[in-house]
């Protein structure tokens, strides 16, 4: 398998991954009952969710920016803070544990999205990706970046409907890069 292959894969499973865990096998998925228990839903889902890092750290090794660099140090930051917010939010510990999770969530998913956002503008300054692409990456993760660092963790949960397309949309469009990734010209071939 080619590294570009390995690269693409990555971006699909950070796309889809998280997605598919949470709505299949979670507690609240398609079954009525899930197949997992929230504990290990989260945990599968963090598994998951490393392969962000992952495959934007493969595309830095293609081409050196700035940008990518200080982006790919922000979102190994906030996802770290993310899924220590989930590990306690899933230990189900008190209702104070719970309160503490929440309270790092929203911090530590913004500050990844953040990232993915920098990185973005990193790849808009570089030949890796389409510039279409790149930008629909950027303003993607600026806008989930924007939701969930300026609304206090009240309105967040008032505002719960909006997470979930902005979460889509992001993942939508690490698929995409995936696919570019593996397939540069079909997918170019299929755009046109």
């Amino acid at each position: 398998m080619t590294d570009k292959m390995v690269n693409g894969i990555l971006f699909i499973i950070a796309g889809l991954g998280s997605i598919a865990v949470y709505v299949i096998l979670g507690p609240e998925g398609i079954s009525t009952s899930g197949i997992l228990d929230q504990g290990h839903t989260e945990k599968i889902a963090a598994y998951t969710l490393l392969t962000i890092p992952l495959a934007f750290m493969m595309t830095r090794n293609v081409e050196r920016n700035t940008f990518i660099d200080a982006g790919l140090l922000i979102i190994v930051v906030g996802l770290s803070m993310g899924l220590v917010s989930d590990a306690i939010n899933s230990a189900e510990l008190s209702a104070e544990s719970d309160a503490i999770g929440e309270a790092i969530a929203w911090t530590g998913w913004s500050s990844m999205y953040l990232g993915i956002f920098i990185t973005g503008i990193g790849y808009l300054r570089t030949n890796l990706f389409p510039k279409w692409l790149s930008g629909l990456l950027s303003v993607a993760s600026f806008a989930m970046f924007a939701f969930l660092a300026i609304l206090s963790g009240e309105q967040l949960l008032n505002n719960q409907d909006i997470v979930p397309p902005l979460w889509m949309l992001n993942s939508l469009v690490l698929v995409i890069l995936g696919i570019f990734t593996m397939r540069p010209k079909w997918l170019s071939g299929l755009l046109k």
